[in-house]
C-alpha cells in the first residue's frame, strides 16, 4: 500500500499551474447558422498543436487554460473551407469575433499533427488522428490500435476493446457500433475521435465510450472487398460490400463469409475424484482431433439523416456452422481400478439467425436529444454430441427456438453551465424452447427479462470540477416451465468525480453498483452426459451476482508522453461459479451463486510518440483475487505488453510482445497460466490498396496454456496446446473502388455472435 500511495504522490507531484485564459467564438455558416461539431485547433507559428476543441451544437467553442503568447486558430468542417487567423492572448479572456465558413465540395486535406493528438476536454478525450495512423489503417480496429490511447486495450482479431475499468462502447457518429460496424469502417472516413473516460450525456449508460466522428457525403458510393487468410492452419475471413448516397438517405450492403479447420487442441489432462470411500485418478491424453467451422452473413440497411434527425433500419441473416469438433483420447484409470481404454467426443452443432434492427436519434430544440432503439431476432440452433468410451454410448440431441426482443430509450437535457439530465430507459427479453434427446430426454421452456429506468445527471462545479451520478433501478423476471417466477428488484448506481488540474492532467474517482443476471443456458433442469463418471446439471434457482467497485485514475498528458495509472477494488457478492458434488457413483457439476470474490488491481500504461515516424505502447497490471465461501482461493497475476508502430511513406512495421500471465476466470474459478506470444506485421497502404502480412510466435514450437481448479471432491491439472497456438502467419488484401462524387464508408451493423440457452459440455 506504502508503494500505490507513493505512485500517486509522484503523480501529483507533477501537476503544473497554468494561466486560466479563455479562448472563445462562435462559428457559422453563411446563411448564419451555427456549424456543429467543428474543430478548432490552436496551433503555435509553426504548426505545433497547442490544443483545441468541438463547437456544440449551436457552434460555440471554449478553449480553456492557454497561456500568453502569439496563436493561429485553424477552424475547419469537412464540406467547407477551412479558415485560420492569428489571435494574440494576453493574461485576460479573449473572444474571438464570430467567424463564417464558406462551403466548399473538395474534400478537405489531411491535417498534419506535430504535437500531442490528444486534447483533454471536460467530459472527453479529444483525438485527431494524424495522416500516418489513418494511411496505415484498414479496418477502425486498426486505427483504434495505432491511435495508442494508453488506458485502452484493443485487439484487432476479436474486436475486443476494454480499459482499466471494464468493456469500451464503440459508436460511430453518435449510434452504436457492432463488431462488423468498426471492421468495416474506412479509416480515411474518419475525421476524429471522441474518448468518453467519463461518460455523459446519451454516454452515460456506458463504462466507457468511443465515438467515430465520420465525414458524411451525399451524393456517390463505394465497393469494397476485403479478405485476411491465415498461414499455418486453415483460416479465413471474406466481406465484399457497397454504399450509394443520395441526398439524405444512402442504401447499403454487406455479406461475408469466414471459416476455420485444423486438427483441434491437444490435451493431457490429470484428474482426481474423491468418493466418500475411494478415489479414482484419471489422466486423459488426446491422440488426434478436428475442428471445423464457418459462417455467413448479409445485410442490407438504409438510413436518412438531417440535422434534426437520424434513421436508420436493418435487416440481416447469419448462419454459423460447426461440423466437426472432435477429440480422440487415450484414458489412463488408477486408484479404486485400473484400466485404460480410448474415447471419442464429437459435437456437431449448427445456427441460423434473422434480426431486424431500427435506431432513431432526433433533436428536440436547442437542448433536447432523444434516441430510441429496437431489435428482434429469431434463432434456431441444433446440437449434437456423441461420446463413447469403450463399447459405452451416449448422445445429446438438443434444437432450439430462440427469441430475443430489446428496446431502449434515451432522453437528454442540457442544462446552463453545460450541466445535464437524462433519463435511460432499457428492456431485455429472451424467449427460449428447447427440446433435448438422447440420454436425458426434457423439454425446456424458459423466459428472461430484466427492465432498466436510470437517471443521468451531470454538474459542474467552478472550471475544475465534475460529479456525474447515475442512480436506477434494475428489475428482472425469470421463469422456468414447472418453476415458480423469480423475481429480483435491485439498485444500480455509477457515480464519477473528477478532477481537472488543467487541460493535460485529470484524477477520477469513481464507485459503481451493478447486478449481473446467471446465463441462460445455466437455467435449467437439464442433465447432461460428460463421461460415464460425470454428469452436466442445471441450476434455474442461482441468484442475480450484484457488483461493487471503487475505483482511483489517474491521466497526464506530459508533451508527446501520454500516461495513465490507477487503482481499484471490486466485489462480487452471490458469484455465480461451478459446484461439484457426489451423487452415488456419479461426480455431479452445477452451478452456485452463494460465493463471494473480492479483487485489487492497479494498472500503469503509457504511450510515447517518439518521432512523427516511431511511436509505442507500454501496459502494466497486477492483480489480486480472493475468493471467500466457495474454495477459499487466493491468487495474484501480473500482466504486461509493450507495441511499437514505425511508419514509413506508404509502409508500417508493427512490433508486439506480451509477458506470461496467470490469471483466474471469475465464472469458473480456473487458474490460468498463459506463455509469452510476441509478433510483428508489415503493412502497404496505397490509394485503394491496402496489404498486410504478419506472424505471432514465430520462433515458438511448443507454446502451452496451463490450467488447474480445486473443487474439493474434484481437482483437475491440465496442459493444452494447439495449431492455433505455435508459429502462425496471415496475409491480408483490402480494395476500394470510390464512383461519383467520394462517399464516407457507412458501418456494417451485423451481429454475428449466437446466443443459446443450450448447456453444452465443453
Amino acid at each position: 500500500m506504502k508503494a500505490i500511495l507513493t505512485f500517486f504522490l509522484c503523480i501529483f507531484s507533477l501537476c503544473q499551474v497554468y494561466s486560466q485564459n479563455k479562448l472563445s467564438g462562435r462559428l457559422l455558416n453563411e446563411n448564419k447558422e451555427g456549424l456543429a461539431y467543428a474543430t478548432i485547433s490552436l496551433l503555435k507559428n509553426d504548426s505545433t498543436l497547442v490544443s483545441g476543441t468541438i463547437t456544440d451544437s449551436l457552434g460555440y467553442y471554449v478553449i480553456e487554460t492557454v497561456a500568453p503568447n502569439d496563436y493561429l486558430l485553424r477552424l475547419s468542417l469537412i464540406g467547407y473551407k477551412s479558415k485560420i487567423i492569428s489571435v494574440t492572448v494576453g493574461n485576460v479572456n479573449v473572444t474571438v469575433p464570430t467567424v463564417a465558413l464558406k462551403t466548399d465540395n473538395v474534400m478537405l486535406g489531411e491535417v498534419v499533427v506535430k504535437g500531442s493528438s490528444f486534447i483533454r476536454q471536460k467530459d472527453r478525450v479529444l483525438i485527431l488522428p494524424d495522416k500516418q495512423q489513418l494511411k496505415h489503417a484498414s479496418t477502425g480496429y486498426d486505427l483504434l490500435y495505432n491511435l495508442m490511447i494508453p488506458d485502452v486495450s484493443v485487439d484487432r482479431k476479436t474486436g475486443a476493446v476494454s480499459n482499466s475499468t471494464g468493456n469500451v462502447t464503440l459508436y460511430i457518429n453518435g449510434e452504436e457500433a457492432d463488431y462488423r460496424d468498426v471492421q468495416s469502417l474506412r479509416p480515411r472516413d474518419i475525421e476524429k475521435v471522441e474518448y468518453y473516460d467519463i461518460p455523459t450525456g446519451k454516454y452515460a449508460s456506458n463504462n466507457a465510450a468511443i465515438n467515430y466522428i465520420v465525414k458524411k457525403r451525399q451524393t456517390g458510393g463505394y465497393l469494397f472487398a476485403d479478405g485476411k487468410q491465415t498461414v499455418g492452419y486453415m483460416a479465413g475471413d471474406y466481406n465484399i460490400g457497397g454504399k450509394v448516397a443520395h441526398g439524405n438517405t444512402s442504401y447499403s450492403f454487406w455479406g461475408g463469409h469466414t471459416m476455420q479447420k485444423y486438427k483441434g487442441s491437444v490435451v493431457d489432462k490429470d484428474e482426481t475424484i474423491l468418493f466418500p470411500d475411494y478415489e479414482i485418478y484419471r489422466n486423459r491424453e488426446t491422440v488426434a482431433g478436428d475442428y471445423r467451422n464457418n459462417q455467413q452473413y448479409i445485410q442490407f440497411k438504409v438510413s436518412n439523416a438531417n440535422k434534426k434527425r437520424n434513421l436508420s433500419a436493418q435487416v440481416s441473416l447469419v448462419r454459423n456452422e460447426t461440423p466437426s469438433d472432435e477429440s480422440n483420447d487415450l484414458l489412463d484409470y488408477s486408484g479404486h481400478y485400473t484400466q485404460s481404454t480410448h474415447s471419442v467426443d464429437s459435437k456437431q452443432e449448427q445456427s441460423l439467425s434473422p434480426s431486424v434492427r431500427l435506431f432513431g436519434d432526433f433533436n428536440i430544440g436547442k437542448n433536447q436529444t432523444l434516441e430510441f432503439t429496437a431489435k428482434g431476432s429469431y434463432t434456431q440452433n441444433d446440437y449434437t454430441r456423441q461420446y463413447t468410451e469403450n463399447e459405452n454410448y451416449s448422445l445429446s440431441d438438443v434444437k432450439e427456438d430462440l427469441y430475443s426482443f430489446n428496446i431502449s430509450a434515451n432522453y437528454n437535457l442540457r442544462l446552463q453551465h453545460q450541466n445535464s439530465l437524462g433519463v435511460d430507459i432499457r428492456h431485455y427479453h429472451n424467449i427460449t424452447s428447447s427440446t433435448y434427446a438422447g440420454d436425458y430426454s426434457s423439454w425446456q421452456h424458459l423466459w428472461t427479462g430484466e427492465s432498466m429506468f436510470m437517471f443521468n445527471y451531470s454538474q459542474r462545479f467552478g472550471e475544475h470540477f465534475i460529479m456525474i451520478l447515475r442512480p436506477g433501478l434494475s428489475w428482472m423476471n425469470y421463469k422456468l416451465h414447472t418453476e415458480d417466477v423469480r423475481r429480483y428488484c435491485s439498485l444500480k448506481t455509477s457515480s464519477k468525480f473528477s478532477y481537472q488540474f488543467n487541460k493535460k492532467q485529470q484524477l477520477t474517482l469513481a464507485a459503481d453498483v451493478g447486478v449481473n443476471q446467471p446465463d441462460i443456458s445455466y437455467m435449467n433442469n437439464v442433465d447432461q452426459t460428460v463421461d460415464f463418471l460425470q454428469v452436466r446439471r442445471g441450476n434455474p434457482l442461482l441468484d442475480d451476482m450484484q457488483l461493487y467497485n471503487v475505483s482511483l485514475l489517474y491521466n497526464g498528458v506530459f508533451g508527446k508522453l501520454n500516461i495513465v495509472g490507477g487503482m481499484g477494488y471490486s466485489i462480487y457478492t452471490h458469484n455465480i461459479s461451478p459446484v461439484y458434488y457426489l451423487e452415488g457413483n456419479k461426480l455431479i457439476g452445477s452451478y452456485r451463486s452463494d460465493g463471494n470474490i473480492y479483487g485489487l488491481g492497479v494498472i500503469l500504461n503509457a504511450s510515447y510518440r517518439v518521432t512523427d515516424n516511431l511511436r509505442a505502447k507500454l501496459a502494466f497490471k497486477y492483480l489480486n483475487v480472493q475468493t471467500h465461501k466457495n474454495y477459499n482461493i487466493n491468487s495474484d497475476s501480473y500482466s504486461g505488453m509493450l507495441d511499437v508502430n514505425y511508419f514509413l511513406k506508404d509502409f508500417s512495421i508493427n512490433l508486439f510482445g506480451k509477458m506470461p500471465t496467470k490469471s483466474i476466470e471469475t465464472s469458473t474459478l480456473i487458474i490460468t497460466k498463459t506463455p509469452a506470444t510476441y509478433g510483428a506485421s508489415v503493412s502497404w497502404s496505397h490509394k485503394g490498396w491496402y496489404i498486410e502480412a504478419g506472424t505471432e510466435n514465430p520462433f515458438t514450437k511448443h507454446s502451452r496454456y496451463r490450467e488447474h481448479a480445486d473443487y474439493g471432491v474434484y481437482r483437475y491439472n491440465q496442459v493444452q496446446t494447439s495449431r492455433i497456438y505455435q508459429q502462425t502467419g496471415y496475409v491480408k488484401l483490402a480494395y476500394t473502388f470510390d464512383f461519383g462524387r467520394k462517399t464516407s464508408r457507412d458501418k456494417n451493423d451485423v451481429d454475428r455472435s449466437i446466443n443459446s440457452a443450450i448447456m453444452k459440455v465443453n
